[in-house]
């Protein structure tokens, strides 16, 4: 009688990209101790509160989830909900965004000043006073001198029209317009206003000054400001107004002589001309993601055509910002163009210090270069990867690091990891047949992070799967939610095992929540719960087929569990026809003394399975299995 111990950490193996075949582990995470690999049951899911009232197999899409200023906000059939993210769980109605198919995509400004968004049709602003809306292009965000002028004077102001004054010039000594500074910024605008300068009146107060002395005591400082020329009995000609303290002026030159009577003070400005700039907030689509990075807001473009130039570049295909440290005002001229090689932008994210903007057969990585007009940033050619990214629904940046769904020129998919600049691939050949077997029509992507564990959680919706990769043990897992069918799922009310179905995550309060995709529910992870919402996780092992290094007949005898002592239930199957067909189940207790069964057949090569859906924690080391090989094999 020989015997042999199966580990219950089986990987994931696949011979065309789905689970009908081949060993795989499910619902479960792997913790490496004492040279062995343990399987231990993934946390389960509490539900903390329904956000819309829908009744299973109703449903209606889910599309973003994140933590702003302490609350949950989520996106759901393109309205934006606010949750107060500790129980209750009470929800209000924050506002609508434009119709999108689209997920949602978020960043935080400094301080929680804003939360910006944007759905790859329209952006999005919702203030820390709790204002929501839409960002518009009819907003004076700032003013170009196109003339500087000559001979203004401190005291002249701006006119709007049809705004009003809103602005402050600053002037040189010379009477230069150097600068204008908005004190508010005009909504509402159908076109570009245009900007009038207004001379200050000219004032006539009487004054008194001495010979070759530089001030006059006037009657009335009011309506004299620095830059304005004066004129009258005893002054030189071409004299300007320095300083003005009281009712004390300061010119320029030197009187000529006494000066007297009747004094006046003129702006002789001329020639200047500004044009007011609207906001210019790029049009969509949008690519996936949104970057926050000192104290700029960045959104890319998707490409839509070819240009006419020699060579042709991508339309679109930009990167554009938002005003330095103001999310609500956006520059025409304010973007880069991702062209250092002739692909199309997918994406982008933040990884350390850098802008990342994946295309689809390369990565770019972008630094702030303080650049003082368009964008700030510029290219750091000799990081410039040509792994592209598959969809950008797969983006993922966590720890330093950031996790997608990478190609190449060649044809192939396949999960990548940025260690520092360079992209490192995590996924399996068995996981890529996963990826290529799928159209990346609808992807959703998130990390989770508990026990030492840091887990990237993909899930393809077409082809009903959920991958997990754990970054610390480097392994593959399939994870799935027992759950009711939606209507615009195959078998609508039925409840049966599918891909796992919280697909946005956030953390909140030190809380990890997630909001599935359709019953607009949102959950808390909680490694002290055993279930899904008070449904069963269906923890699975399927073992590779197995022939003991003979293709001679075994008899089987007893099987054990090694694993902690619980009150559950793991049940145990096995096929000896390449998963083909398999025979009934066979419970074994594992809280009794020694969990094993007896007698379980022959076969020649086998495959087992092993099942456990009892709500209680699962810790399992392995399988121990006694057979005999047959002696006397006939066939």
């Amino acid at each position: 009688m020989a015997t042999e111990r199966i580990p219950l950490t089986q990987p994931i193996e696949s011979r065309v990209g789905n689970f009908l075949k081949d060993s795989r582990s499910v619902n479960c995470v792997f913790e490496s101790r004492d040279q062995k690999r343990e399987f231990l049951k993934r946390p389960g899911l509490v539900t903390a509160k329904q956000v819309v009232s829908i009744t299973p197999p109703a449903e209606t899409p889910s599309q973003g989830l994140v933590e702003f200023n302490s609350d949950l906000y989520s996106v759901i059939n393109n309205t934006l909900y606010k949750t107060v993210a500790t129980a209750p769980y009470t929800t209000t109605t924050v506002g609508s965004t434009s119709v999108s198919t689209s997920q949602s995509y978020f960043v935080k400004t400094f301080l929680g000043a804003y939360l910006f968004m944007h759905n790859k049709l329209n952006g999005y602003l919702l203030s820390k006073a709790g204002v929501f809306g839409a960002i518009t292009n009819d907003k004076v965000i700032s003013v170009s001198i196109d003339n500087e002028g000559l001979g203004y004077s401190s005291g002249i102001t701006l006119t709007f029209t049809p705004s009003g004054t809103t602005a402050n010039p600053t002037v040189d000594s010379a009477g230069h317009i150097t600068a204008v500074t908005l004190t508010a910024q005009p909504t509402g605008q159908a076109v570009i206003p245009t900007v009038a300068i207004n001379v200050p009146t000219a004032a006539t107060p009487t004054g008194t000054g001495t010979k070759a002395f530089f001030d006059i005591v006037v009657s009335s400082a009011t309506g004299i400001y620095t830059g304005m020329y004066v004129t009258g009995t005893g002054i030189a000609p071409n004299a300007k107004v320095t300083n003005i303290s009281g009712t004390t002026i300061t010119v320029s030159i030197a009187h000529t002589d006494a000066v007297s009577g009747t004094i006046t003070f003129t702006d002789m400005g001329s020639n200047g001309a500004l044009t007011a700039n609207l906001c210019s907030f790029p049009t969509g689509p949008y690519v996936s993601g949104t970057v926050f990075l000192d104290n700029y807001v960045f959104i890319g473009t998707v490409s839509t055509a070819m240009s006419t130039d020699l060579p042709p570049v991508p339309v679109g295909n930009r990167i554009y910002n938002s005003a330095l440290g103001d999310p609500t005002s956006w520059g025409a001229l304010d973007y880069l163009s991702f062209e250092q090689t002739t692909d199309t932008l997918v994406g982008i994210v933040k990884h350390l210090n850098y802008l990342v903007a994946f295309g689809q057969t390369s990565t770019q990585f972008y630094y702030d270069n303080a650049n003082p007009v368009g964008s700030p940033l510029s290219v750091s050619q000799s990081y410039t990867s040509e792994v592209g990214c598959a969809s950008g629904d797969s983006i993922v940046s966590t720890d330093n690091t950031v996790l997608w769904v990478g190609t190449s020129k060649t044809y192939g998919r396949a999960v990548y990891l940025m260690d520092g600049v360079s992209p490192v691939k995590v996924s399996t050949d068995n996981i890529d047949k996963h990826l290529e077997a799928d159209g990346l029509g609808k992807v959703s992507a998130y990390c989770y992070k508990f026990g030492g564990h840091t887990l990237y959680i993909l899930t393809l919706h077409n082809a009903n799967e959920t991958l997990v990769f754990d970054t610390n043990e480097k392994m593959w897992y399939q994870w799935t939610q027992y759950s009711m069918m939606s209507s615009d799922q195959s078998n609508p009310g039925v409840w049966m095992e599918s891909y796992f179905r919280p697909t946005f995550y956030s953390e909140a309060l030190g809380v990890p929540f997630v909001l599935d995709d359709d019953t607009a529910t949102i959950y808390y992870f909680d490694t002290n719960t055993y279930q899904d919402a008070n449904q069963p996780i269906y923890c699975r092992t399927v073992t590779d087929v197995i022939d003991n290094g003979s293709t001679k007949r075994k008899f089987y005898g007893r099987l054990e569990i090694i694993g902690d002592k619980v009150a559950g239930t793991l049940q145990v199957r096995h096929t000896g026809d390449d998963y083909n067909t398999w025979s009934s189940y066979r419970s074994i207790d594992l809280n009794a003394s020694r969990a094993q069964i007896y007698l379980s057949g022959a076969d020649r090569r086998r495959a087992w399975e092993f099942l456990c859906t009892s709500n209680v924690p699962l810790r399992l080391d392995g399988a121990e299995i006694d057979f005999r090989i047959g002696e006397m094999d006939q066939e």
